[in-house]
């Protein structure tokens, strides 16, 4: 009579140690993503002449988004948004580099926009790796003049929604400089936009552009384009949920791939 042999499976038991690591880790991880959460404003600012609305959801516990509002000393007010190079807790902490490095150069060291960026620029390089950078769109806005000087270090251009007779007009604020921290000594330049009464400023991250419909069809620069001129006569919070509902319904069925930032602007009276 033969012998059957027998294989059994032995499941070797996770060590205490490591399932206590895992706990602990879990915790550090909750607690970072309060501390950034707490890092992000808190209430909507109170900018005069402009109605503002945000939004934002990382793709993990911690992301790589950020934006910002800075009340600086002369009554002007800075806008920033940002998004890091790739995800996770590397990317939360090069984020936490690049908000301290602009709060402190704007807020503290009034040079001029150029000399903002190019300082922020100088900052990112050396406090990050050599694969993380980050683009960045950054604006002064003037409340009495409606004037907003930005610039746009490699960042999805924000769209300015204007309506007219025929219509509304889309006008982008495009790119003119790389992203900080890719190259030491960049240099960036100032552009100037006049807005009007009734114009609405959308500032993004790409993680609303690339989100991705059932068959891999991202939602697209053409896609937020037609969702805002749908936007008829809405306030920014009623826009901003509009455009978050729109792209819930083109990615249904898809689990959120990046962070998402999105800030609505309204110029009004």
């Amino acid at each position: 009579m033969a012998l059957r042999s027998e294989t059994k499976l032995i499941h070797p038991r996770i060590h205490p140690l490591v399932e206590l690591d895992s706990v602990f880790f879990r915790r550090d991880l909750e607690i970072a993503r309060d501390v950034q959460r707490a890092s992000f404003p808190q209430q909507t600012p109170a900018i005069p002449g402009l109605t503002c609305a945000s939004f934002y959801q990382p793709a993990h516990i911690v992301g790589g988004d950020y934006y910002d509002f800075l009340p600086l000393a002369d009554g002007t007010w800075g806008i920033a948004i940002g998004d890091v190079s790739g995800k996770g807790i590397g990317a939360a902490l090069v984020m936490a580099s690049l908000q301290a490095s602009l709060r402190a150069q704007a807020l503290h060291a009034p040079t001029g926009i150029e000399t903002v960026m190019r300082n922020v620029n100088q900052l990112v390089c050396e406090s990050s790796p050599e694969h993380f950078f980050a683009s960045l769109f950054y604006g002064e806005y003037q409340p009495a003049t409606r004037i907003l000087n930005y610039v746009n270090a490699g960042h999805n251009p924000p769209i300015v929604l204007r309506r007219n007779d025929d219509g509304c007009e889309i006008l982008l604020l495009k790119p003119g400089g790389v992203p900080v921290g890719a190259l030491e000594g960049s240099q960036y330049t100032c552009k100037t936009f006049q807005l009007e009464i009734g114009d609405v400023l959308v500032a993004y991250t790409d993680g609303i552009t690339e989100s991705e419909n059932s068959v891999g069809d991202p939602f697209g620069q053409e896609g937020l384009e037609k969702t805002l001129c749908s936007c008829a006569d809405r306030d920014p919070q009623e826009s901003l949920q509009h455009i978050l509902n729109e792209l819930a319904a083109y990615s249904a069925g898809r689990s959120q791939r990046d962070d998402i930032t999105l800030v609505v602007m309204q110029a009004r009276a």
